[in-house]
């Protein structure tokens, strides 16, 4: 076979990342690299340093997830796919599946190369780049796996599953994920306020060893942003009473405001979406009125969204693959109103 090391050009790197960086790391889940292949077979050379919960990668052809599979620590070749018609040229994705977990990946998960016995070439952006802001419902955590499975496993993590992969698909957009299940706007599901996605929005990836860093690099900027959060705050706020709760409503108003002025501040001209209400909609008054105050406050192209309910759940007790589609109908629907297109 022919070795193509990356990166490359023509092959288009995709997730947040580094353009200046001359390897090819997938540091959140969607990440990855996308070109075109008219092949019988493709191989793939990937490093993962180790860690305790093995990340999962998914093979994409023309828009359709194909098969998925999981690395192990080390440097190994990894075939993709086989039996290909030769003669035929598809478009190919090689995508980050699972979330990175916070204290368990070694570092980034790094393509090295790629082998095949035909032709690869290039691969265009997409129109439009919609990002993704979220807790597990993002990353699409209960995508796979039975309902009873009820263990914390990557196994049943699959952003290519959930609504932000089905979104940008149905839009014909790239996606730029960044989200990490338990976190929320405000605190996370156990209370810890340090958790929460807009503390390290403007890093690269802080889940990560090496990805502290201030994403202080220049990247695409997104013509929309969805952010679906909300959901792990209301754990903790419903527990409280009295002053102690206006207090952490108060708190999540503010965090959300704080969120958005943060994607605004890196995508000037993006439509903001905040999407919420998959696992009920406690927080739907407070996440209202965040997103009027950031009108208030001089925010453009911004609105709130109230997302169906999972009428279904898949593993893990999370909304199921009905849930996902309904969410990405919804939500492409809203898209297309703000972007009038």
């Amino acid at each position: 076979m022919d070795v193509y090391p990356l990166p490359k050009a023509g092959i288009l790197h995709l997730g947040r990342h580094d353009p200046a960086e001359e390897k090819t790391r997938l540091w959140w889940s969607g990440s990855g690299i996308r070109f075109t292949l008219k092949a019988a077979a493709l191989e793939a050379d990937i490093t993962w340093t180790g860690g305790g919960f093995n990340p999962w990668m998914g093979v994409v052809i023309d828009g359709a997830p194909v098969c998925r599979f999981p690395l192990t620590p080390g440097t190994r070749t990894y075939p993709l796919l086989f039996g290909m018609d030769g003669t035929v040229s598809h478009e190919v994705s090689l995508i980050r599946d699972s979330q990175p977990v916070l204290g368990s990946d070694g570092g980034p998960i790094e393509i090295n190369a790629l082998r095949t016995d035909g032709e690869i070439g290039p691969s265009s952006a997409r129109p439009l780049l919609i990002e993704f802001l979220g807790d597990s419902l993002t990353v699409g955590e209960g995508c796979l796996g039975p309902q009873s499975a009820d263990e914390w496993r990557t196994v049943w993590i699959s952003v290519l599953g959930a609504f932000p992969a089905l979104t940008a698909e149905a839009m014909r957009a790239d996606m730029r994920v960044m989200a990490l299940g338990g976190w929320g706007a405000s605190r996370s599901w156990d209370n810890y306020e340090e958790n929460r996605i807009g503390r390290i929005y403007n890093q690269l990836c802080v889940p990560i060893p090496g990805g502290e860093i201030p994403a202080d690099f220049p990247e695409r900027r997104a013509d929309a942003a969805v952010i679906n959060l909300g959901t792990n705050d209301n754990g903790p706020i419903s527990r409280l009473e009295g002053d102690e709760r206006a207090e952490a409503e108060e708190t999540l108003c503010r965090r959300a405001v704080e969120l958005m002025e943060a994607v605004r501040a890196r995508n000037p001209g993006a439509a903001i979406l905040w999407a919420y209400g998959m696992c009920g909609k406690p927080m739907e008054p407070i996440l209202k009125k965040a997103v009027d105050a950031f009108h208030a406050a001089g925010g453009q192209r911004a609105a709130y969204l109230s997302l169906t309910p999972a009428p279904d759940h898949g593993s893990r007790s999370h909304p199921g693959p009905i849930a996902h589609r309904t969410a990405a109908r919804e939500i492409a629907d809203k898209l297309r109103e703000m972007l009038e297109i």
